[in-house]
């Protein structure tokens, strides 16, 4: 699931029990291994875009980050084009919450709330990196005083990429925007209940993940908004290597909540089966989702490949 998506069902999650002050085990991340013939730097101006078609439909895919810094120029030519006619736009799974779940969604939040200050609760090493990336950023030492390790990580996340002028809504927003200006029908690959997967990881979720995600946060605080930047803009640039070049605390972190590996699945097949049906229409459709889950190994395009569908990258003409 794209990572604004499944920040939500993070936000409302629970740290249950006590946290015991002790190195946290590094995270993995899911999506390392990459198809390397599939990360080619486009030929076409701006972004990367790859194809999938059988004899009588073309399925444009745009790879996107999870944000961009805010003002970042991109051609917008080849969406403009690609969109002229496109019978849909595939957009990728999203969470919902309907108004029957708002005393669950406040229960949540009380419950990610601490009685231990959070600089307390963790190891001192982390509490001494949290220290110095509070000041670096102008905030108060006791920001996050009264969170639990998870959530407190969660809101670091999200204020440091506010500070890095990262906006998340990018560039889906506007993708979007040209579509309903061009009167194309926006398709979401799937649409899940945000609820059912914020009450697993309360319940399952363990302290020693909440103190894992928290260091890999820390870690990408650590590395600043540099990298990001450069990402952002190769990503412009049809630079397809760079432009996954972040750190990906954020998504190492998601990925070892209560649920996830399930839930990335699900979502990985709800991709592959909406861009498969959409091939049962003549003529063609655009699809965008997150770069890495298209590249890499057991990605969507692997699958679509594995399926006899033709799969072109962005260095061909």
């Amino acid at each position: 699931m794209r990572r604004t998506a499944f920040a939500a069902l993070v936000m409302m999650a629970v740290v249950a029990g006590p946290v015991a002050a002790q190195a946290p085990a590094p995270l993995p991340d899911p999506e390392e291994t990459l198809l390397e013939e599939l990360v080619v730097n486009a030929r076409l101006p701006g972004p990367a875009w790859w194809r999938v078609s059988d004899a009588d439909t073309t399925i444009y895919i745009l790879g996107t980050p999870s944000a961009l810094p805010k003002g970042q120029a991109w051609d917008r030519s080849v969406v403009d084009k690609r969109l002229t006619g496109a019978f849909a736009l595939i957009t990728p799974p999203s969470a919902s919450a309907g108004l029957r779940d708002t005393p669950a969604i406040i229960a949540l939040m009380r419950g990610m709330r601490s009685k231990t200050p959070l600089l307390d609760a963790l190891p001192s090493e982390q509490a001494a990196r949290l220290t110095a990336a509070l000041k670096r950023m102008g905030k108060s030492p006791n920001a996050y005083e009264n969170w639990k390790p998870l959530a407190a990580g969660m809101l670091l996340a999200q204020d440091f990429r506010k500070s890095a002028r990262l906006d998340s809504s990018e560039p889906d927003a506007t993708i979007r925007a040209i579509a309903r200006k061009k009167k194309v029908k926006i398709v979401p690959a799937a649409t899940y209940k945000a609820m059912p997967a914020a009450k697993a990881i309360v319940r399952e979720h363990t302290a020693a993940v909440g103190l894992a995600c928290f260091d890999v946060v820390l870690d990408e605080v650590e590395a600043g908004s540099g990298r990001l930047r450069a990402a952002g803009k190769a990503w412009a640039d049809g630079e397809v290597r760079t432009s996954m070049s972040g750190v990906r605390g954020y998504e190492r972190c998601a990925a070892q909540l209560p649920g996830a590996t399930e839930l990335n699945r699900k979502a990985m097949s709800d991709q592959t089966e909406a861009i498969a049906r959409a091939l049962k229409t003549p003529g063609h459709a655009v699809a965008i989702m997150g770069v890495r889950p298209l590249v890499s190994e057991d990605g969507v395009l692997a699958r679509l490949r594995a399926r006899g569908f033709t799969v072109r990258t962005p260095g061909d003409s």
